[in-house]
């Protein structure tokens, strides 16, 4: 449990940190903090304690999640979901899986060995389609969301008054 909390509050703290870099209203810095600790917080719990098999599908599930989240957040500050989810979703993205796709990569290019090689080129393989398919997760998950409540996210940044005067 401690190691849950551990990874919701440095999530939170990058999700507040990618929100503040891109210049938001104030008043969302919070809900982008809030959802990237959910969202980490549920990917771990998913994959620790529910025993998801692959990170694919718990960051799918979870970028849902914050898709739903992102959505009532934006009515409730009367600014866009995009402003609120996507810095939420930033803490998710598999950096060291890439990171050690190119190490794998270049162990690959620079190796003698066949046995090695083979070894190497396998794990490349291995943590790139890993860092690919997360990477299609999180996209995929917060724009399914976007696109299910497409003609709510034109009014919520609109008051009730000016969308009577408008009709």
């Amino acid at each position: 449990m401690n190691a849950l909390l551990n990874d919701m509050l440095f999530a939170a703290i990058a999700g507040f940190g990618f929100a503040y870099a891109c210049n938001p209203p104030l008043k969302t810095l919070i809900f982008s903090a809030l959802l990237a600790a959910i969202a980490h917080g549920l990917r771990f719990a998913l994959l620790n304690y529910f025993h998801f098999q692959t990170l694919a599908i718990a960051t799918f599930v979870a970028s849902f999640c914050i898709g739903c989240l992102g959505i009532l957040c934006a009515k409730i500050s009367k600014t866009p979901a995009e402003i609120i989810t996507f810095p939420a979703l930033i803490p998710m993205i598999p950096g060291i899986y890439a990171y050690q796709a190119i190490l794998y990569l270049f162990s690959f290019i620079r190796s003698e060995d066949l046995q090695a090689k083979t070894n190497f080129l396998i794990s490349f393989f291995d943590h790139f389609f890993t860092t690919l398919s997360v990477t299609l997760a999180l996209a995929v998950g917060v724009s399914v969301t976007l696109l299910i409540f497409f003609e709510q996210s034109f009014m919520m940044t609109r008051n009730r008054q000016e969308f009577k005067r408008i009709i």
